[in-house]
C-alpha cells in the first residue's frame, strides 16, 4: 500500500510564495546570500523562490512584532553564491521517497528547478528523485518527462555527482521511452570507457536488461529452441550474458546495496525464464538474507512464498556438496 505523508516543507514553501501564513522565528532564517559587491556583503534570510532572473529572499524585521517579515527580490547577477541551510522537513521527504510522495516532490522541484546551477542548492537532488519516481509509474508520458528532466540536470547541475546520477537515469528513461537501442549503444561505450563504479554498474544493468529482452524475444519466436541447433547457441549466449551482467554489482561491488540487490533480482528473473526453479529459489534466499531491507528482497520473499513446500525443500548447494564431497573438503 502506498503511504502518504504530510511534509511541512512543501506547505511552508507554498505559503512563503503566497506571502501568507505565520511568520518564522529569526533562528529559522538561515540561508545566507553573498553579494558580488566590493565588500562581499551577506544577507541572511530564507530563499522562497528562484527564477532565471532573480532570487526572492524573505527576511525578518526587527520592528513590527513577532513574525514580522518582508520579501526582497535580488537580481541573480548581483549574487556571488548562496549558502543554503539544511532543512529537516525537506530531508525527511527526500531520504525515503516512494510513489505516494510524487506530487509533493514534484511541487518541491518546481520551487527549486531554477536554482539547478546554484552551488550547494538541493535542486539537482530533488530533480533526480522526482524523475526516478516518474519512471516508477511505468507511464509513457511521465517517462518522457523524466527523460527531459534527467537530461536537463545532466547538462545544468552544479554538482558532478548529481550529473552522474542524472546520466544513469537518462539511460533508463531512454529504454522506458522506446529508445533501448540508443541506451544500449551508449551503455556499451560507457562500459568500455568509464572507470566510475556507479557509471559502470548502471551501464552493465542497461546491457543486462537488453540481453534479457533479446532472450525473451528469441524464446517467444522459437518455442522449440532447445531442439534447433541453429538457435540454441544464440539462446545460450544471451542466457549467460544476462546472468553475468546482472551479477556484476553483486560480485564486484557487493556493498552497493540497491545495485547489488537489483542485479540479484535480475538473475532470479532469468532463472525463471529458464524454468530453473531450484536456482531461482537459491538466489532468492541469498537476496533475502544478504539485502533484507531492499524492495528486491521483498519481491524475492513474495516469490518464495508463492512456491509449494516440496519445491522449497530443494537446495542446489547441498546437492552439489553431496555429489562432489572432495570439493567440499578442499574448500573447508
Amino acid at each position: 500500500m502506498i503511504r502518504r505523508r504530510s511534509h511541512p516543507v512543501v506547505m511552508w514553501f507554498s505559503l512563503g510564495i503566497l506571502s501568507c501564513g505565520a511568520g518564522l522565528s529569526a533562528a529559522e532564517y538561515t540561508d545566507t546570500m553573498f553579494m558580488n559587491d566590493t565588500t562581499k556583503s551577506a544577507r541572511t534570510g530564507r530563499v522562497v523562490s528562484v527564477d532565471p532572473g532573480q532570487v526572492r529572499l524573505e527576511v525578518p524585521l526587527s520592528a513590527g512584532g513577532p513574525g514580522a517579515k518582508m520579501s526582497v527580490s535580488v537580481p541573480r547577477v548581483q549574487i556571488e553564491r548562496i549558502e543554503f541551510a539544511a532543512n529537516e522537513s525537506r530531508e525527511q521527504l527526500l531520504s525515503d521517497p516512494d510513489l505516494g510522495d510524487i506530487h509533493e516532490i514534484g511541487v518541491l522541484w518546481k520551487l527549486w528547478e531554477s536554482a539547478l546551477d546554484f552551488p550547494k542548492s538541493p535542486a539537482a537532488r530533488i530533480g533526480n528523485i522526482y524523475a526516478g519516481l516518474l519512471l516508477q509509474t511505468n507511464d509513457l508520458a511521465r517517462a518522457q518527462t523524466a527523460l527531459e528532466l534527467f537530461t536537463r540536470i545532466e547538462q545544468q547541475s552544479w554538482d558532478e555527482g548529481d550529473k552522474i546520477l542524472a546520466g544513469q537515469g537518462r539511460l533508463r528513461a531512454m529504454v522506458a521511452t522506446g529508445n533501448a537501442a540508443g541506451a544500449v549503444a551508449e551503455a556499451e561505450q560507457l562500459a568500455i570507457d568509464s572507470e566510475n563504479p556507479e557509471v559502470l554498474i548502471e551501464a552493465k544493468f542497461i546491457l543486462a536488461e537488453a540481453a534479457k529482452s533479446r532472450l525473451v524475444e528469441l524464446q517467444e519466436d522459437n518455442p522449440r529452441w532447445d531442439e534447433d541447433i541453429n538457435v540454441r547457441p544464440e539462446r545460450e549466449r544471451l542466457y549467460h550474458e544476462s546472468l553475468e551482467l546482472y551479477l556484476y554489482p553483486y560480485l564486484f561491488f557487493g556493498s552497493e546495496t540497491e545495485s547489488a540487490s537489483r542485479g540479484l533480482w535480475g538473475v532470479i528473473t532469468v532463472y525463471q525464464l529458464d524454468h530453473d526453479v531450484p536456482a531461482a529459489i537459491e538466489a532468492s534466499r541469498d537476496l533475502v538474507k544478504l539485502y533484507p531491507q531492499t524492495t528486491f528482497a521483498k519481491q524475492a520473499g513474495e516469490y518464495l512464498a508463492s512456491l509449494p513446500e516440496d519445491q522449497l525443500q530443494q537446495d542446489n548447494e547441498k546437492e552439489a556438496q553431496y555429489e562432489n564431497p572432495a570439493a567440499t573438503e578442499t574448500k573447508n
